[in-house]
């Protein structure tokens, strides 16, 4: 976990709003569950250390995030237009120079149908990383956990050792006090084995069991690095169309339907709350089929 915490300013902020400006109980009612929500975000933003170092990164990931736990569009709208007014006051009061919530602009809530990787793409994005040192051993096993779990980036992030059933091949997940069991594969156990092994050797004094993934100090592993890391074995693989952790998830996600999961039980794995989430992924499998079926009659 980063140590920026905005509660004291989120407090202060909603002082003002009451008292200076008179807004009704209502809207500070609004805007400390908008803020309150973006400070839990913040909080697991293991990168963070002070106001200044939000940036429209952060914006945009926080946004992915209410998407993905199915938020309506004008619980979306609402909670942007409460960023831009406590990023105003925080400019306004000078606790920070540049307003990073200003260029905000929400994800198109069409969410059209996410594009899995081919095995033919997992299979290069392996070989892409090669077995040399305790770092890519940590990517590989990150790779691994990614595609077969189908957890999410901060999920996985978040994780420590205790976790771990490795004879079962089950992990406890979590995600804003939620918790849900989901599985990996034989090859992740492997690798989380040879991980682990290396990293006790590497680390010594500073090997931790709570921090899964570690960065060269022993620190957790941040977001950017491993958005780093993915387009760093992408570009090895020869990979060209734009991929990030959750194509990992999409992937995992068709891939399991494919191999005849149900709807009700990729959403229990996925964590999905409404059931319409679940579903683009029946057309996702559907435009994977008919993309190699053009591919088959070299019409594509």
């Amino acid at each position: 976990m980063g140590t920026l915490n905005l509660l004291g300013d989120i407090k202060e902020f909603l002082y003002y709003c009451e008292f200076a400006k008179g807004k009704s109980l209502n809207t500070i009612k609004s805007l400390k569950i908008d803020l309150y929500r973006f400070n839990q975000y913040i909080i697991k933003c293991n990168d963070l250390e002070k106001i200044s170092d939000i940036d429209g990164f952060n914006f945009r990931e926080f946004l992915i995030e209410l998407q993905n736990e199915d938020i309506g569009k004008r619980s979306l709208n609402r909670k942007i237009s409460s960023l831009k007014s406590f990023f105003k006051y925080l400019k306004d009061v000078e606790k920070i120079k540049n307003n990073p919530a200003q260029l905000i602009v929400a994800p198109s809530y069409d969410r059209g149908v996410p594009e899995a990787l081919s095995l033919k793409e997992i299979k290069d994005l392996r070989k892409a990383i090669e077995l040399k040192n305790y770092h890519s051993l940590r990517d590989r096993l990150i790779l691994e956990l990614l595609y077969s779990s189908g957890i999410t980036s901060q999920e996985l992030l978040g994780l420590g050792e205790d976790v771990f059933e490795l004879e079962k091949r089950e992990v406890v997940v979590s995600s804003f006090k939620k918790y849900r069991t989901v599985f990996f594969s034989e090859r992740a156990k492997e690798f989380f084995k040879r991980y682990i092994q290396a990293k006790k050797e590497r680390l010594g004094e500073k090997y931790k069991k709570e921090i899964l993934f570690v960065n060269g100090s022993g620190g957790r592993l941040t977001d950017r690095s491993l958005r780093r890391l993915i387009d760093r074995y992408a570009l090895r693989a020869g990979i060209t169309k734009e991929i990030s952790p959750h194509s990992f998830r999409h992937t995992f996600a068709v891939h399991m339907l494919e191999n005849g999961m149900t709807l009700h039980q990729l959403q229990r794995l996925l964590g999905h709350t409404n059931l319409d989430s679940t579903k683009i992924y029946v057309e996702a499998l559907e435009r994977k089929k008919r993309k190699e079926l053009a591919q088959e009659l070299n019409v594509e």
